[in-house]
């Protein structure tokens, strides 16, 4: 069984190899044109030389593990990772090599590990697949809870936006330009949600209309509240209504809202801080102010039975 099981584990290890060196070395579809077309385009320049270490060959690999991965297919897996920010031609398949590395690495050593010391078969297979689970359960967390923050943070940021937006238009600005305004002052900030509005800027520059714009904002990021203005600023722009005067009340509302949501969270509070005082806070209390009197009670016992 033993040597089954490495001759299994050499096979899967070759191929792995294989695939990624085969993948490292392929050239993309734009190189096969380029040098159809002109031979000597996909060629290094003589004595040119490179700004960086080229690290693509690592993508290259974990896209190949990836696309052998479970669930490759999952609209459910690609929507988590582009709410999480994760997005990209490949961002499912190297997400799930990633995923495949984590959790059957750890699950194949265990596994060979125990094998060769002679454990019992079960329980190698038991470990391994607790490994597995584990490694499985941690990159599923980690993405919902990237996914998490990030929808907590365009929460919040959205009412100042829309502030800026309704400065902007009483200003004189249109709507197209005050996205290009919103987008340039909150991505200088960092922000997730001046990124996103960068990212419909672009579209309506392209020639999306400003429907199909707005209503891909809000799906992909799986706020409801971008959502919702999406279609109050689709509404407004079909019956032709004041759009400052319609986001200054809707971010009259999502300031109501953000500020419920914190007396919200605020109001949690004593249930949380409830299981840390009762198991950590209380005994040492009850310790420092009972203990004491243990102790003279024991001394006084003891004095009272050596008489």
């Amino acid at each position: 069984m033993a040597v089954m099981l490495a001759f299994f584990g050499f096979l899967l290890v070759t191929a792995l190899i294989t695939s990624g060196y085969y993948a490292a070395t392929a050239e993309s579809a734009v190189a096969e044109r380029l040098r159809a077309v002109a031979p000597g385009a996909g060629k290094a320049r003589p004595g040119g030389k490179r700004s960086g270490p080229d690290f693509t060959w690592i993508r290259s690999v974990i896209v190949t593990i990836g696309k052998f991965g479970f669930g490759g297919d999952e609209k459910t897996l690609a929507t988590m990772l582009a709410v999480a920010g994760i997005r990209g031609p490949n961002a499912t398949v190297v997400f799930l090599g990633v995923r495949t590395m984590i959790s059957f690495g750890p699950a194949l050593a265990i596994l060979v590990r125990q094998v060769t010391t002679g454990a019992p078969l079960l329980k190698a297979l038991g470990l391994a697949g607790l490994a597995w689970v584990v490694g499985h359960a941690f990159c599923n967390y980690l993405l919902r809870r990237r996914a998490r923050k990030r929808i907590a943070a365009l929460r919040r940021s959205l009412p100042d936006v829309l502030d800026l937006m309704v400065v902007s238009l009483e200003a004189g600005l249109g709507l197209n330009a005050t996205i290009d305004r919103v987008a340039e002052e909150r991505s200088a900030m960092n922000d997730e949600l001046g990124s996103e509005f960068g990212m419909v800027s672009r579209e309506l520059r392209e020639g999306r209309t400003r429907e199909e714009a707005f209503r891909a904002l809000g799906e992909r990021n799986g706020v409801d509240d971008l959502k919702s203005l999406a279609a109050l600023i689709i509404q407004s722009d079909r019956l032709g209504a004041s759009m400052a005067q319609t986001l200054r009340s809707h971010a009259d509302v999502l300031r109501t809202k953000r500020r419920q949501r914190a007396e919200e969270e605020a109001r949690k509070l004593p249930i949380k801080m409830l299981f840390p005082l009762a198991f950590c806070i209380l005994p040492a209390l009850f310790a420092v102010a009972v203990g004491p009197a243990f102790i003279k009670m024991q001394v006084l016992f003891d004095a009272l039975n050596s008489r």
